[in-house]
């Protein structure tokens, strides 16, 4: 790409168009190597230059792909004109050219790193890369000159080689920095110190280079530009150090300056063109580096001050959190407005001094105990920094208080590796840790009350089984006794007394049920209940319920069905507990089911699993007591109501038998619409 608005030129020869910068700089190339033949007084020695630098920007300006074309196009305009400026043959002028345009071609190729080079390309002036290949491009451009000396004898040769390697290298060395890309900085110096660099410097340069005088002068002109490329932008002390070292060539051909020749000491032309190379190497290392090296500066400056002026934005925007920097020493070098609006003290207050002086001691001692480390706050630091744990700080407040601080503590480390501070952020965190311990404290209290309830449950759970054992032996003896006098063993009783023992006989029976519920409730909670498991098929242990509770539905305007499969369904399990199961939840449904109504229990399969279903058309429950139906004792409101008998004890044997076998029980049910139980047992 060429810069925007870069006027162009036709091509030629399959050339595409090319920027007039190109164009002229290779008008200027012919011009420079005519010159010695046109100029009267032209020194042969000083071969055109700075020429070598010019063939190197015309190619470094042409697309990579076409490059060699416009080095060939090169080497044929160059030819003529070392013929007619050295009046040399034709073959001997294209070797010349050659020997120019070759090593111009290498530096153009390698010049720019990625090999993507294009007109108005950048080139890295300060960089070792473009150091090496313009010094190698030197190099190269020297061998001509010194295999054509050596024909005078070996040291004419050298010192041939030695002033066209040094010659070459100050070409690229003074024409290239005016088409690097260069920094947008601005001039560090005002307008004022600008012109008075640059009247210094055309004095000094005047002053050095008009007069006819071998003085030594010459070096009082590297302060004056190196003020420009100090304080001018990069752009004008590339253009100072060019006009300076043309300036003194021009000068030197004239016969003015410290290095003309013929010199009161008798200088060679050799000599001569070797100290104005030298001269030139002395102003383009001492100014094109130090330029590029001040605009970076700069750039990397006003970067920092960017970065640093956003970064403590966002710090002093963040009044929520608190950052604390300090150096090496401890002492804080930065106190955000979130500490001060945590803890009350200003930035005044605390800069230069240790944060720990706001850290009770007990409050060190602490962490140090936990890290295992001296108790001292800078061992605590370190320990922090070095596990990167997370700790809750306690800070004294301006007014007296506590705060803690969540706190997290890194260490700022410089590129040497040198610990140049610590940075402390964090959070407000009293809130939190009173939050916390205030649950923590209800999560004891929560504790100690289910301990209290287990030990009370436990209690209850041995009251009722001790209760249990201990009733059982009376109510058998009541029983005996009353079976004795039925009999008539102990004499006739009238009507009146075979009635009431009747009844007796009959609450004893309910008692002795209500004794065996709690033990076997107490025994399943207790995790003792043992059941018997073998095969066991429910269509039997349903037949064997219905008839046991077919007798009491007799009497009873209450339809009772069952309704079995005609393949056996086999669980493994107690078939006597199972028919517990099944006599308890019949039993429910026909004592709350009122005449005309309907009760069925079905088995069938389901997958997996064996299903026992006992619905009813009763009395139902409504849906805010359901969830108490496996409680012990629960009653429904509805059956309180209406005074029916019954302990409350059933469907809580039911889910414990239930339960030990592998099943579930489901219940849904509705007011005046009945009840549907479903057990799911593990087929076997």
């Amino acid at each position: 790409m060429r810069p925007p608005g870069l006027p162009r030129v036709p091509g030629l020869i399959g050339l595409p168009g090319l920027p007039v910068r190109t164009v002229v700089a290779a008008v200027v190339l012919l011009v420079l190597l005519a010159a010695p033949a046109v100029v009267e007084g032209y020194s042969r020695a000083y071969a055109g230059w700075p020429a070598y630098g010019f063939a190197v920007l015309v190619l470094l300006d042409v697309p990579r792909g076409r490059r060699r074309w416009a080095a060939a196009v090169l080497l044929v305009l160059c030819t003529p004109s070392l013929a007619y400026s050295y009046d040399v043959s034709l073959p001997a002028a294209l070797v010349g050219a050659a020997g120019l345009t070759l090593p111009a071609l290498f530096v153009a190729s390698h010049l720019l790193r990625g090999g993507h080079p294009r007109p108005g390309g950048r080139v890295e002036v300060a960089s070792t890369h473009y150091l090496g290949v313009t010094l190698l491009g030197a190099l190269l451009n020297s061998l001509l000159p010194t295999a054509v000396g050596i024909g005078d004898g070996i040291p004419a040769g050298l010192v041939a080689g030695v002033v066209s390697f040094v010659a070459a290298a100050t070409a690229q060395l003074v024409v290239l920095p005016l088409v690097v890309h260069t920094s947008d900085r601005p001039a560090a110096a005002g307008r004022v110190e600008l012109w008075a660099q640059r009247l210094a410097l055309a004095a000094v340069f005047l002053a050095v280079f008009w007069p006819r005088s071998a003085v030594g002068l010459a070096f009082l002109v590297l302060p004056a530009v190196g003020w420009g490329a100090v304080r001018a932008t990069q752009r004008e002390a590339h253009l100072q150090t060019f006009l300076v070292c043309v300036g003194a060539f021009t000068l030197n051909l004239l016969g003015r300056g410290p290095y003309a020749d013929p010199a009161p000491d008798g200088l060679s032309e050799a000599a001569s063109a070797a100290l104005v190379y030298a001269f030139v190497l002395a102003v383009c290392f001492g100014t094109v580096p130090l330029a590029f090296v001040v605009s970076r500066l700069s750039s990397m400056t006003s970067y920092a001050e960017r970065s640093s002026s956003a970064i403590e934005l966002m710090l002093e925007s963040a009044t929520g959190t608190l950052f604390i920097a300090v150096d090496e020493t401890g002492r804080t070098t930065h106190w955000s407005a979130g500490a001060e609006r945590l803890l009350g003290w200003t930035s005044e207050q605390m800069l230069g001094r240790s944060p720990a002086e706001i850290n009770p001691q007990e409050e060190v001692d602490r962490h140090a105990a936990h890290f295992a480390v001296p108790p001292t706050h800078a061992a605590v630091l370190h320990a922090m920094v070095d596990t990167g744990e997370r700790r809750d700080w306690a800070y004294r407040h301006r007014d007296g208080g506590t705060v803690m601080v969540s706190l997290t503590i890194s260490q700022i480390t410089e590129p040497s590796g040198r610990v140049a501070g610590y940075i402390a952020s964090g959070e407000d965190a009293t809130e939190r840790i009173e939050t916390q311990r205030t649950l923590e404290a209800a999560l004891e209290r929560e504790r100690e009350s289910v301990l209290r309830l287990q030990e009370v449950d436990h209690v209850k759970q041995e009251l009722v089984s001790n209760v249990s054992h201990e009733l059982r032996t009376p109510i058998t003896s009541i029983s005996g006794y009353a079976e004795l006098l039925v009999d008539g063993s102990l004499g006739e009783l009238t009507r009146q007394q075979l009635d009431a023992l009747g009844r007796i006989e009959r609450n004893t029976t309910r008692l002795g049920l209500l004794v065996e519920d709690l033990l076997l409730l107490s025994r399943a909670e207790a995790g003792h209940l043992q059941l018997e498991r073998r095969p066991t098929d429910l269509r039997h242990v349903a037949q064997e319920s219905h008839d046991l509770v077919g007798p009491t539905v007799a009497a009873r305007d209450l339809e009772l069905t069952l309704d079995l499969p005609d393949s056996p369904v086999t669980v493994l399990g107690d078939p006597d507990a199972l028919e517990r199961v099944v006599t308890n939840l019949t039993g429910n449904a026909v004592k709350f089911t009122p005449d005309g109504g309907r009760v069925t229990v079905t088995v069938s399969r389901s997958g997996r699993d064996a299903l026992l279903i006992v619905s009813d058309t009763g009395i139902g429950i409504s849906e805010e007591e359901q969830a108490q139906l496996f409680t012990r004792f629960f009653r429904s409101s509805r059956v309180v109501e209406e005074a029916i008998q019954g302990t409350g004890l059933g469907l809580s044997i039911v889910d414990a038998i239930v339960t030990r076998h592998g099943g579930t029980v489901r219940v849904t049910s509705a007011l005046d619409r009945g009840t549907r139980v479903t057990v799911a047992l593990p087929l076997a």
